[in-house]
This record gives C-alpha cells, sequence and structure tokens, in this order.
C-alpha cells in the first residue's frame, strides 16, 4: 500500500469515522474536484448479435431478443428509440433512476434523456434528486422562473455528485422545457443530512406566525447545532488505518493483537480496530474497536487482542489502531495470526513502526497528533504515538436523544397547531415549515439510530406525492437506494416505496461494464478511474456479451421458469461504487445480486467516462 502522511480532512475525517464507528456511515462527505477528461459519445449503431463468449448462452440470447436498443445516451435526438419504454413504465406514477456510480457521465446524461422522454412523452411533472431536501427546492424558483444563478444553486446543494456540467445541463433544460409552454417540470430533493437551511425556515416562520413559541423553537435548534458540533469534536480520533489483503483472510480465522501504553485517559480509549465489509450497501460483515475492554487512565505496555472469523465472502478489509479520547495513547508491536500462522509479508505495511514513517498506514485525526516516537517503544526502536492537543468538547454526545426528543416536541406543537397556523400564513408555508422540522426529528434519529436515512428518504418523496395530488415523479439516487431489496435488518429505500405505491413505482437499475468515472479515495480525494471489462459470469459482463452499446431491458418479461429464469435468480456480480473507491480493493465494489429481485428495468451503456465537475 503507497503511504500518505496527511492531517484528516473532512472527507476522510467521516470516511474513517464510518469504517470504525458504523453508526457514522451516513456522514461520509466528500470535497469538490475539477475533471477535464473529454467525453466520448456513446451513440455508436448497435450491434445485432451477441459476441462469441462462454457466458450462459441462454442468458445473452434472451437478452439480445428482448432488449430495447437505444441510440444515444444524449438528450435532444428524439424518442423513436424510445417508443417501447412507452409500455415499459406504463401507468406508473413514480419512475425511479438509479446509477451504478455516483460519478459517471453516461449515467447523468442517460437519466437527462430519460427526463425527457417522462416529462414530454408521459406527463411526467416532479422531478427529485437525492439531495438535502430545502436546498434542493431553491432550484425550483430557477427550474420554474427563472430566479437564481442555477450554477450556485446547483452548488449549494453540497455534494461533488450532483455539482457537474450533466447536472447543470439537466437543470437548463428543464428552465427551457417551462418556457417552451410544451410542458411543465419542477426540480425537489428528498434528503435529509444535513439541517442549517431547516432550521432557518422553521425558525423564521415561527418567529413571523406563531411568536410566543419562538424561544422554544431557537433553544432547541441551538442545542442541535451545540449536540452536532460537540459529537464531531468528541467523535474525531487519532488513527492509523491499513488495508488488509482478501486473498490472505478470506475464509480463515485471524488474531490481530498489539502492544497499548496510555496516560492520562480520562475520556475515551485506547484501542486495536478490525473491519470485514461485504457487498456495498450489506451490512458488516465482522467488526470489533475494543470498546467495551480498551485501556483508560495511565496504563503500561499491555497486550491486547482481536480475534475474529473472515467470512469467504468478504469484499475489503480495514483494520489499524485508534485513541477517541483524551491524554496520550502509544502503539507498537501489532501482529495478525492466520488460522494460527503468523502473518510475515512486510511489503505493505510495518507493523512494528521501526520504519522512517508509519509505512502503509494513513494517520492523522481532527485534533489530534499522530506521529512516531523515538523516547517510547515496548520493541525496537520507536512506536506510533496519538496524543489528543485540541480543548475537549462542551457537550456529551449522549444527549443526542434528547435533542432528538426535542425536535419531536416542536414537529408535534407545530402538527397540532396547523389549523391555526394556516389563518396565520398559508396552507402551502404551513405545510413547508412542518416538514422542515421533519427534517430535523429525521436528522437527529439518523444518529440516535431511531430511524434509517433511506426510511426517511422515502417518506420525504411521500410527503412530495402527498402534496402534489396526481402528480407523477422522478426520482434521482444510487442503485443502493432504488432497489427493492435489502441484506439483513437494512431496506432501502425502493423497499419502503414499493410498500407505499405498490405497482405504480417503475426503478430503473443502470449498469456499465468498462471505462471511467469520478470518486474519492482515501488521501487522495476526488479523481477519476478507469476500470476494465467486468469478469465473465457478471451481470455487467452478460449485458455487454448483447453486442449493444446501450441498452434498455425489462426484467419484469423473463419467463415464469427455465434456463433464463435460473440464471437471472442466481446471483451474479455488477459493480456498485458510491462517492468512495480504492483501486486496491476493486473487488470489493462488486455486489452480488439476483438483479431480477432488485430492479423492474436495467440501463446499460457499455463503455464510459467521467462525469465533468463544475469547479
Amino acid at each position: 500500500m503507497k503511504q500518505y502522511h496527511w492531517h484528516l480532512r473532512p472527507l476522510a475525517f467521516f470516511f474513517l469515522l464510518a469504517l470504525i464507528f458504523p453508526e457514522f456511515s451516513a456522514l461520509v462527505l466528500a470535497q469538490n474536484s475539477d475533471t477535464t477528461k473529454s467525453n466520448k459519445a456513446d451513440s455508436a449503431p448497435a450491434n445485432t448479435a451477441p459476441r462469441p463468449a462462454t457466458l450462459d448462452r441462454p442468458a445473452v440470447a434472451w437478452i439480445h431478443e428482448h432488449v430495447i436498443p437505444l441510440t444515444t445516451v444524449e438528450a435532444g435526438h428524439g424518442f423513436v428509440d424510445m417508443q417501447r419504454l412507452k409500455k415499459t413504465v406504463g401507468d406508473a406514477r413514480i419512475v425511479a433512476l438509479g446509477e451504478a456510480t455516483h460519478g459517471t457521465r453516461e449515467f447523468f446524461q442517460l437519466k437527462h434523456r430519460m427526463i425527457e422522454f417522462l416529462a414530454s412523452q408521459k406527463g411526467f411533472t416532479i422531478f427529485s434528486i437525492e439531495a438535502n431536501m430545502p436546498e434542493a427546492y431553491r432550484l425550483n424558483d430557477f427550474v420554474l422562473n427563472g430566479k437564481g444563478d442555477p450554477k450556485e444553486l446547483l452548488k449549494g446543494m453540497y455534494f461533488w455528485t450532483w455539482n457537474t456540467q450533466e447536472v447543470l445541463d439537466l437543470i437548463l433544460w428543464m428552465r427551457e422545457f417551462n418556457k417552451s409552454g410544451k410542458g411543465h417540470i419542477e426540480f425537489t430533493g428528498f434528503d435529509m443530512q444535513t439541517a442549517t437551511v431547516s432550521m432557518d425556515i422553521v425558525r423564521t416562520f415561527v418567529q413571523q406566525n406563531d411568536p410566543t413559541y419562538f424561544d422554544t423553537v431557537n433553544q432547541t435548534y441551538q442545542g442541535v447545532a451545540k449536540a452536532k458540533g460537540a459529537a464531531i469534536a468528541a467523535s474525531s480520533f487519532g488513527v492509523g488505518t491499513a488495508s488488509f489483503p482478501i486473498k490472505a483472510a478470506a475464509g480463515k480465522h485471524i488474531k490481530y493483537s498489539g502492544f497499548i501504553r496510555t496516560e492520562e485517559i480520562t475520556r475515551g480509549f485506547a484501542g486495536l480496530w478490525w473491519r470485514i465489509d461485504g457487498a456495498p450497501g450489506t451490512p458488516t460483515l465482522g467488526f470489533d474497536n475494543m470498546q467495551d475492554r480498551a485501556p483508560k487512565g495511565t496504563t503500561p505496555w499491555t497486550r491486547y487482542e482481536i480475534s475474529l472469523d473472515v467470512p469467504a465472502n468478504a469484499r475489503s478489509i480495514y483494520f489499524g489502531v485508534l485513541h477517541p479520547g483524551s491524554g496520550t495513547a502509544w502503539f507498537d508491536s501489532l501482529q495478525v495470526e492466520i488460522d494460527g500462522q503468523l502473518y510475515t509479508d512486510s511489503s505493505l505495511f510495518d507493523l512494528d513502526f521501526e520504519s522512517p514513517s508509519p509505512r502503509g498506514f494513513l494517520t492523522g485525526g481532527s485534533g489530534y497528533e499522530v506521529t512516531l516516537d523515538k523516547t517510547m517503544a515496548h520493541t525496537g526502536s520507536q512506536s506510533l504515538r496519538s496524543k489528543l492537543v485540541r480543548a475537549e468538547p462542551e457537550v456529551n454526545p449522549a444527549d443526542y436523544k434528547q435533542v432528538a426528543q426535542d425536535c419531536k416536541q416542536v414537529l408535534e406543537h407545530m402538527e397540532s397547531s396547523r389549523t391555526g397556523l394556516i389563518k396565520a400564513s398559508s396552507t402551502k408555508d404551513v405545510d413547508w415549515a412542518i416538514q422542515n422540522a421533519r427534517i430535523l426529528v429525521q436528522y437527529m434519529q439518523l444518529d440516535t439510530g431511531e430511524q434509517s436515512r433511506d426510511q426517511s428518504m422515502a417518506e420525504n418523496i411521500k410527503w412530495i406525492a402527498d402534496h402534489n395530488p396526481g402528480a407523477k415523479l422522478i426520482l434521482w439516487a444510487h442503485n443502493g437506494h432504488i432497489e427493492y431489496e435489502g441484506a439483513g435488518a437494512w431496506h432501502p429505500m425502493g423497499d419502503y416505496l414499493r410498500k407505499m405505491f405498490g405497482n405504480q413505482l417503475v426503478n430503473f437499475g443502470f449498469a456499465f461494464d468498462q471505462g471511467s468515472f469520478r470518486a474519492v479515495e482515501m488521501g487522495k480525494g476526488l479523481h477519476e478511474f478507469t476500470v476494465a471489462s467486468a469478469p465473465e459470469g457478471s451481470l455487467d459482463h452478460t449485458l455487454s456479451a448483447a453486442g449493444i452499446p446501450v441498452l434498455a431491458l425489462d426484467l419484469r418479461q423473463l419467463p415464469k421458469n427455465g434456463p433464463v429464469t435460473k440464471w437471472f435468480d442466481q446471483t451474479h456480480s455488477s459493480r456498485s461504487i458510491g462517492a468512495v473507491y480504492s483501486e486496491a480493493n476493486a473487488a470489493s465494489y462488486f455486489a452480488d445480486t439476483a438483479v431480477r429481485h432488485l430492479f423492474d428495468v436495467i440501463l446499460f451503456v457499455d463503455k464510459t467516462t467521467a462525469a465533468r465537475g463544475n469547479d
């Protein structure tokens, strides 16, 4: 592993929170960056026969027979090739469009073309994206009335994933579509991961229309900001992080041990940690950060151990040392045993910290100094030291639940006062203020574990649908959100939506075989990646074997039984890449899925290029 010396920026810090403290997994953030690679237009004519392959031939033949070839991913080319999609969409009220990566130009372009088709040919009037709700709604005034700078408004949605030329082109098309008189479309969002704008909306509304309640609201939302700020400070930590090779450990038992010395850790602890992940979007397969048995206070060099089975279907392993507490901690003499045999490959990392730098480990921490210490060692001449250098937080994150309860009381007060508030304001303004109060509850519940992000996003979509009776909605989110089935106790947004809307919902999963995309890499930030063709037997490679560069495939047309249905009922790998990617762990970004149970329709692009950032 290449080594980096870095102080944890917001992206890396929250990514490590998600690795080492799974309850923070929803807080993974990223930074903006430019992408200047040119786009290769994907408008080549479709091949008329499947290319030779050792894949399951009945499946490839069925794909080729039932596919809907699309001549281009780009909007503005008419709908002759899309006519069969009218039947595919049918009478659905909601169409959900996924994506296999958050940074693919052709996915965004094809979504644009699908939105153009649905608005022009099927009467869809509301677009909603996986972005924070009130911030996304600000763009609606531009789409409808031309007010504001669309580029700045797009940047105000925070996430680099949407701040691209492709999404800006979509917004500009929406404005022109509304101006043309040929139809009507609105821009909305359904996420709930930030709270600042929602707090401002509720505060302003209550101050103007329910002034006697303003002090309560203001105090409650000050508590949100204070608790969140303290939680981030208290949950920051000194850390050393490395990636362990999957091939060496998959299907085996590991013992990971090391010596730790501590000094004046009056809050928190110091420990070792090990995390095993499966396919993206699935629950963690194994995890231990020693939180229940780690050293505190002042302690001498002592050996500690983590013992875990690594399932055979593991896709990535991260491990290291951490110090989420006060005082100072030293780490030394780490070792890994696999099925009782000592792991001795020293090419990836230095487990004794005797190198000139902590080779193989990403080290740092917000408010912590993590460095080699030549004055302290268990063996050899030096160790890795983590020292808290910032001031202690004033509020314990355990206050989250009380703050969440206070937010619920604000919401309940506004709901019970709705009739009177409407007299002082308007139904539209009251309901919008109440919805933003609800977002504050969801925002807190995400961290208390009371409600998942996917459930909250589904509820917000239902709110949009309920407040626009009869309107048809187009959703934009990652495949992992729009799919119908989760894993274990986790349910994706699509599962909740299907329960709410039944056959009124049609979802389109996206896939690709090879090409480029943008994503964030730990220690390197946002940049472009390029991947080769997917492995034989994978869904992506099988779709590519049909020999059609851009296609749609309605999985609901599969026969009831037979070899083709059997193939689609089996699990086959397909790329699933969100905001983060690592070439060193490329295999972990394939999800094993029985695709027909996740999506109604697949949109496939054989070769892709990276999305283009606006900044």
